[in-house]
């Protein structure tokens, strides 16, 4: 007979399994793969990604339309030079508005407003001054005022651009055209003074 001294026992190790062949009696179904999360977490966050652009879009469209249809810095409209079309205007706020919620969603979704939460005032801030603009230059037809406002925001969509794009460079990005519109709005205003 044999003796067990001296004889060490190894731990058998069971090969890796997939789901196919699992046939321990486990359901692999109650414990979700990376795939499964990934979903999860992307269907948790269409309702936060819808509301972040539902919301200025409807407060820049609200603001459009108490603009009123008369062009900026015109009383008469009545005149031989082309000018743009006041939907051009309307347009361009309400497309801002979209992009930099977009891109704020981008930046919060990457956690940029838990890290650094004096951020959100200047998304804030270019919105609020976003929809001031229209009533400002167009509703009361004050240049100065238009312009104003104009400047500070492009300011904040700077500022904007420089904060999102250290959390995530296409949220950064995406407020880039914005910057671009803002400027438009300000040489716009300027001509008008």
């Amino acid at each position: 007979m044999a003796t067990s001294e001296g004889i060490k026992h190894r731990a058998v190790e069971k090969p890796l399994s997939t789901d196919a062949d699992a046939t321990d009696g486990t359901d692999r179904a109650a414990s979700p793969t990376n795939n499964d999360r990934k979903v999860v977490k992307a269907k948790r966050s269409l309702p936060t990604l819808a509301a972040a652009l539902i919301v200025p879009v409807v407060l820049s469209a609200t603001s459009a339309y108490l603009s009123g249809t008369t062009h900026p810095g015109r009383s008469d409209q009545k005149s031989s030079t082309w000018q743009f079309p006041i939907l051009v205007f309307h347009l361009g706020n309400i497309v801002t508005a979209a992009l930099t919620s977009l891109s704020a969603w981008l930046f919060w979704a990457k956690g940029g407003f838990h890290r650094r939460p004096t951020d959100i005032l200047f998304y804030l801030g270019q919105l609020m001054l976003g929809l001031a603009w229209g009533p400002a230059a167009v509703r009361l037809g004050d240049a100065r005022l238009g312009f104003a406002v104009a400047v500070a925001m492009l300011f904040c969509l700077f500022g904007c651009s420089r904060s999102f794009h250290r959390v995530n460079p296409a949220s950064g990005d995406l407020v880039i055209p914005c910057l671009a519109w803002a400027m438009f709005l300000v040489m716009f205003s300027y001509r008008l003074m």
